[in-house]
């Protein structure tokens, strides 16, 4: 079997069984929250292989996924790409307990179909992406389609703490910081239909 069919079997294998549009409304609802900042959207294999591809990612790089629910953008940024190490910040538990779970069983696939990929670090962290630190990624991904004026306000202003040369991918709507160029934007198919995804560069 080639690598290509390898990852994809592996991925399937992993979120096949996986609801995270439930997960995300029962933990919205257990918490009385409304809240459409917290809207779940998901990403596709081939999909998110050109978005990753876009950005160039080199070798030994950082990862981010802000919103990364049930964990499936951290899982492919690792099966395509060479990062020293992925992190995946999401605020509702119950996704990040999935997330974790299916770390677990991806580790084990790996193992067994893929080891040179373990020497990845991959953590999930429970936490609201504008209170963390992000100046340590180089790829920041978040699929900010819901994301309200003002997160989209204060997502732009904590991602000019990253470094040079740092590269920002959002879906449906842009940042608005002096601090990044646009590179280019593109329509992509998406779990819940096409989306215009943004690339920035941090200048």
């Amino acid at each position: 079997m080639k690598q290509a069919e390898i990852k994809k079997e592996i991925f399937e294998k992993l979120f096949s069984t996986t609801n995270g549009y439930l997960i995300s409304t029962q933990a919205r609802r257990r918490l009385g929250t409304d809240d459409k900042t917290l809207t779940y959207g998901e990403v596709k294999f081939e999909s998110f292989k050109k978005i990753l591809a876009a950005v160039s990612p080199k070798k030994g790089e950082v990862f981010y996924d802000l919103g990364s629910g049930t964990g499936k953008a951290v899982i492919l940024a690792s099966l395509f790409g060479d990062f020293s190490k992925i992190v995946g910040v999401e605020i509702l538990k119950d996704l990040v307990k999935t997330a974790k779970g299916i770390l677990k069983e991806y580790k084990k696939l790996l193992k067994k179909y893929l080891p040179e990929k373990l020497k990845q670090k991959i953590e999930f962290i429970n936490e609201n992406f504008l209170n963390l630190d992000l100046s340590e990624a180089d790829i920041v991904f978040a699929h900010s389609t819901c994301f309200d004026d003002e997160t989209m306000k204060r997502l732009s202003i904590k991602l000019e703490s990253l470094k040079p040369g740092s590269r920002v991918i959002t879906v449906s709507q842009g940042i608005s910081s002096p601090a990044f160029k646009q590179i280019k934007k593109e329509l992509v198919e998406l779990s819940w239909g096409q989306g215009t995804v943004f690339f920035y560069i941090k200048s």
